[in-house]
């Protein structure tokens, strides 16, 4: 078995591909400019859809391979594994990460990742389990985001028996409102069950979201659901740059660019269209801390 995966990992190599990070200044809903630590505005957007951590996976493909044949250790066959998921070989992925489970039960790696390929495969339901299974046994992996990957799924196969449902449901369960600049929303219960904090909330989208575009292209309700709120989200508490690129690539993901958003987007070109106020870094990030 070890084999013929490592063997089917090394016919799928790619050239390899650069990748970059930029920081730049964000500007709050009322004008103010601050520094989030993070890239901002088009730059994300180019970040989330440029396949970087594909790309990544891919140029130390080689090195995956090398050493699982080497030494077949949970780290080396748990890395092999992942790269067969980046490489769109799910079955053999999943088969992967069952034997893994087998000779060294009871990792969150293992959990996390099954459920992944699991749930690539279109096996939501039970990819559903396996992620639930990871967060028990490491309630803090992934940036303590898992929880929205487990409303994802959830949300996934509610859709799957109900065409309307994300009409009257949010993924991340937030409600926004209709305002032009709504107030920060109760906030959704995270991995241990209470309710995440603005930046907590923030993370886990930007964490879910950055991995799920490198394997969900557009068109996806999903998706476009999640980004639509997280847009939403940097209008209200973070950066408005950010709001208007994020309400732009959820459209291209299938989300309706209907009268509300586009109220929205015009009120964030006004605000970028006057000088910023007060001078740089004035402004306050509500959802900003850590990683953004």
């Amino acid at each position: 078995m070890i084999a013929r995966t490592l063997l089917l990992a090394a016919l799928l190599l790619p050239a390899a591909a650069a990748q970059a990070c930029i920081n730049s200044i964000g500007t709050d809903h009322q004008g103010h400019s601050f520094s989030p630590d993070w890239i901002v505005g088009e730059e994300l957007t180019e970040h989330m859809t440029g396949q970087v951590g594909r790309r990544w996976q891919m140029e130390r493909a080689r090195e995956v391979i090398a050493d699982a044949r080497a030494k077949p250790s949970f780290e080396h066959l748990n890395n092999l594994g992942v790269l067969l998921i980046y490489q769109g070989q799910y079955p053999i992925a999943i088969r992967q990460f069952l034997m893994i489970e087998r000779t060294s039960p009871g990792r969150y790696e293992t959990a996390a990742n099954l459920g992944t390929a699991l749930e690539l495969a279109g096996y939501d339901q039970v990819a559903l389990r396996w992620i639930r299974i990871g967060m028990r046994r490491n309630n803090d992996a992934h940036l303590q985001s898992e929880w929205l990957h487990a409303r994802i799924l959830q949300s996934k196969i509610a859709l799957a028996k109900d065409p309307n449902y994300l009409a009257k449901h949010s993924v991340a369960g937030v409600q926004f409102g209709d305002a032009l600049v709504p107030p920060m929303p109760a906030m959704p219960a995270g991995n241990d069950g209470k309710p995440v904090t603005p930046t907590m909330l923030q993370r886990s989208m930007s964490y879910q979201l950055f991995e799920r575009t490198q394997f969900v292209k557009p068109t996806d309700p999903i998706v476009a659901n999640v980004l639509r709120d997280w847009a939403t989200l940097h209008l209200v508490g973070g950066s408005i740059e950010n709001a208007n690129t994020l309400y732009e690539l959820a459209v291209t993901y299938g989300a309706p660019h209907d009268a509300l958003m586009k109220r929205r987007q015009a009120h964030i070109r006004a605000i970028l269209a006057k000088p910023r106020k007060d001078g740089d870094d004035a402004g306050e990030c509500a959802i900003c801390g850590g990683y953004n």
